[in-house]
């Protein structure tokens, strides 16, 4: 029986720092639309996005300078993405890609650095695993997703 103990608490900590971490995940709070043409305009409102935003659609994928970044707040909606607060809520804007008509499942990465650049990533995950109240954003998933309804590309009528 007592060997069972530590093996308890172990999970416990286990399954409360999962939860934990788990619950800082980027999340998607709102699309508008969820379905469209290829370039169709996608506004994806996100909590918990704070890092440098890549998205993947079928085969394709945008990184942070293919997408604009809005702060969701009135007083950000007109700055820079890289000047937006780090914790604050997000617009994430994007167009669909050339991809066949179907069904797909939209998923948003939350990288720790700029496209391709690993130095920058490991210095920021360095720097915030000194300050442990940032640690349930830094040692988390780093993706989440969500559905989306590629529709035909309509074609031109004449008259």
């Amino acid at each position: 029986m007592s060997s069972s103990l530590p093996s308890r608490a172990i999970a416990s900590v286990i399954l409360c720092a999962s939860l934990l971490f788990s619950a800082c995940s980027p999340q998607v709070v709102h699309m508008t639309p969820t379905e469209g043409a290829p370039g169709t305009t996608v506004s994806v409102l996100m909590k918990y996005l704070v890092g440098w935003p890549r998205v993947e659609i079928g085969d394709q994928t945008m990184n942070y300078f293919d997408m604009k970044l809005l702060g969701a707040k009135p007083e950000s909606k007109n700055l820079p993405g890289e000047e937006l607060t780090w914790i604050e809520d997000k617009i994430l804007q994007f167009r669909i890609p050339s991809v066949p008509p179907g069904d797909y499942a939209v998923t948003i990465h939350d990288d720790k650095g700029p496209p391709g650049d690993r130095v920058y990533s490991v210095l920021e995950t360095t720097a915030y695993l000194i300050f442990p109240p940032v640690w349930p954003f830094v040692l988390r998933s780093n993706k989440t997703e969500v559905a989306f309804r590629v529709l035909p590309i309509r074609e031109a009528t004449t008259d």
